[in-house]
């Protein structure tokens, strides 16, 4: 039995704390709508602490010592931050939003090129093959359309169920930038009081934990926003090289689904291809090329480079966890799988360390982790 659970007293505590858990846990599940703001702003905090904690470090001391410095550390960063988002809602933003009007005038046109392409063309090509081929894939396409009718229905009905929650996601944005400002200055005294709920005797590894997780996620999430900017602007550059419409909004579009493991890419690169196939064959096929090109310079250069340190999962394990994330939890599964999977296999690792017969310290355990990252 570990030693913080050696008395009647540390055990009850400890009792308590996992049913105070479990309750945040049900409390969470039931209220998630209401709280993906506030899922939004931590990822923020996450992003914008080490800046804040930057300009804290190295304000000036009359301003540390009246206790001023760290309120106009975040103030500068959201100032900063204000900056980066008034200059993309001022030039990206536009551009994009234009080029979506331009691709929502441009729907009904492209429904009927690949409305003519099924009935004119795939008809034609069929009249050619063998009848029991011809039956087959006809047979599958009838069982598409009747699958995407399906999905449409429920996509519909689904919308229509979470129309009431749009009040509280509102009223929740309105005020994450408010509780995001308590959030990042009080981010230590926050901190002290965790730990006060941690038995002495186990807060060395939390500590260790939270240096693990600290490290991976930093890793992660720094990785993944540069690869969704690289892809963005490769994919962009590539559809403004073969004048293909809307290659502003196509390549935003390429480079957002790269935050989806392993399928996001594919994903990402279907509309620009199909839209270029519509709009001539040839160019479609040299996009698909470049698309997949893109790729292959991201898996070998950009990745191990980028984020392969953190998550360190082979493609093969990485395709079966999106899989089982996309059973379990649907989008948000799909996103954070990888990530998850990663924190449970380092946390397990370390405390598979912890428990070795030569009983390793915490600071040994997380060492040893350490080097085996590298």
């Amino acid at each position: 039995m570990p030693p913080w659970l050696a008395t009647p007293a540390q055990r009850y505590r400890a009792v308590l704390i996992a049913a105070a858990v479990l309750v945040c846990f049900i409390v969470i599940r039931a209220a998630w709508a209401a709280l993906v703001p506030f899922f939004v702003g931590l990822i923020f905090a996450y992003m914008l602490l080490p800046a804040v904690n930057f300009l804290d470090r190295h304000a000036p001391k009359f301003l540390r010592r009246k206790r001023l410095a760290r309120p106009l550390a975040i103030l500068i960063v959201y100032i900063g931050l204000a900056g980066i988002i008034a200059g993309m809602l001022a030039y990206f933003i536009p551009a994009v939003i234009k080029q979506a009007n331009v691709f929502a005038a441009a729907v009904p046109a492209y429904l009927r090129r690949i409305n003519a392409l099924l009935t004119e063309d795939l008809t034609n090509f069929l009249e050619r093959i063998p009848p029991e081929i011809s039956k087959a894939v006809q047979a599958n396409l009838d069982k598409a359309t009747e699958t995407l009718a399906t999905a449409l229905q429920k996509g519909v009905g689904g919308t229509i169920r979470t129309l009431w929650q749009t009040v509280s996601f509102i009223l929740g944005m309105a005020i994450v930038p408010i509780w995001l400002f308590y959030v990042l200055n009080d981010h230590e005294k926050g901190r002290r009081a965790f730990y006060q709920l941690i038995p002495e005797k186990a807060r060395e590894d939390v500590r260790c934990i939270e240096i693990i997780l600290d490290n991976l996620l930093g890793a992660y999430v720094r990785g993944q926003l540069l690869l969704c900017l690289l892809v963005g602007v490769m994919a962009t550059t590539v559809l403004l090289v073969f004048r293909v419409d809307l290659a502003l909004l196509l390549g935003t579009f390429a480079g957002l689904f790269e935050i989806v493991p392993i399928v996001g890419p594919y994903i990402g690169a279907a509309p620009a291809v199909l839209i270029a196939l519509l709009n001539r064959p040839i160019t479609g096929l040299w996009v698909a090329l470049s698309f997949a090109g893109i790729q292959q310079f991201e898996n070998i250069f950009l990745v191990p480079r980028i984020s392969g340190s953190a998550v360190r999962f082979h493609p093969a394990i990485v395709i079966v966890l999106v899989i089982v994330g996309a059973e379990v939890a649907g989008l948000w599964g799909i996103v954070l799988a990888v990530p998850f999977a990663a924190m449970l296999r380092d946390i397990f690792r370390y405390l598979y360390l912890r428990t070795t017969e030569q009983g390793a310290t915490p600071q040994m355990a997380l060492e040893n982790l350490r080097a085996r990252m590298r």
